[in-house]
C-alpha cells in the first residue's frame, strides 16, 4: 500500500504505484487494493460513477481511476478528481492522445537502437495469454503497435523505453516475448531469467488537457 502521490492539482491526481499492489479487487478477491488506497486518501473521487460487475455479483465503483496496471507492473496511474476531467481523460485514452513511456529490463542485447514492432494480438482457444498472430486464435486479432527503444546494456541484457502507441492487455511483454527479448521477470511470457519480480515500469505518462500540457514522472528505484 506505498503508493506515492507524485503530482496533485484541483482536476488529477498521479499516483507511482508499487510493484505487486492489484489496481483494484477482482473476481472472489479480498485483498487490499490501490482502490483501498485512494478511497482513505480521497474518497471524493468516488462520487464519479465508475462501475464494473465481478464474477462473483459485486458491483464496484472505481470512481476516478481512468486506466490500470496489471499488478507486477510499478510506476504511474491517473486519476480524475472530477466528473468532467474523468470524461475528458478517457476520451484522450480512446483517441491514443495520452503518451505512455514504460521503462523495461529484457533479455538479451537487442541489435537496433530504435524499431517498431507492429504485430496484432490475439488469444489461442483454452489459453490466457496473448500472442502474436495465434494459430488458433478466438475472435478477431487487434491492432497493437509498440515503439523501442535502447537505452543501455547491463549484463548481458537490455534496459529499453517502450512506448505503446495501442493499449492492448499485455502487449508488451507478448511483443517483447514475440522478438525473442521477453521482460526479465516474467514469469508467463519469459524464457529463462527469473527473477522476483518484472521488470516493467510505467516511468511517464504525457498529455494535454484543457490547453495545459502536462509531462508526469515516476521515477524507478527497482532496476
Amino acid at each position: 500500500m506505498n503508493s506515492e502521490i507524485i503530482f496533485e492539482n484541483k482536476n488529477i491526481i498521479a499516483i507511482n504505484k508499487p510493484a505487486g499492489l492489484v489496481v483494484h479487487p477482482f473476481d472472489f478477491s479480498d485483498e487490499k487494493t490501490l482502490i483501498d488506497f485512494m478511497m482513505e486518501k480521497f474518497p471524493e473521487i468516488f462520487s464519479i460513477v465508475n462501475e464494473k460487475k465481478l464474477q462473483d455479483g459485486r458491483v464496484l465503483n472505481l470512481g476516478g481511476l481512468v486506466h490500470k496496471l496489471d499488478r507486477e507492473t510499478s510506476g504511474v496511474i491517473l486519476f480524475a478528481k472530477n466528473q468532467k476531467t474523468f470524461d475528458e481523460l478517457k476520451n484522450l485514452f480512446q483517441e491514443r492522445k495520452i503518451n505512455k513511456f514504460y521503462k523495461s529490463e529484457v533479455e538479451g542485447e537487442i541489435d537496433e537502437k530504435e524499431f517498431i514492432i507492429d504485430a496484432p494480438l490475439g488469444r489461442n482457444k483454452k489459453d490466457y495469454r496473448q500472442v502474436v498472430n495465434p494459430e488458433n486464435p478466438r475472435g478477431e486479432l487487434r491492432e497493437a503497435i509498440t515503439n523501442v527503444r535502447v537505452l543501455e546494456f547491463k549484463n548481458g541484457n537490455t534496459l529499453v523505453e517502450l512506448n505503446p502507441v495501442t493499449g492492448r492487455t499485455h502487449q508488451l511483454r507478448a511483443h517483447m516475448k514475440y522478438i525473442n527479448h521477453p521482460i526479465v521477470g516474467d514469469k508467463v511470457y519469459g524464457n529463462k531469467e527469473i527473477v522476483s519480480d518484472l521488470r516493467l515500469h510505467a516511468e511517464k505518462i504525457e498529455f494535454e488537457l484543457n490547453g495545459k500540457e502536462y509531462k508526469i514522472v515516476a521515477k524507478c528505484e527497482r532496476f
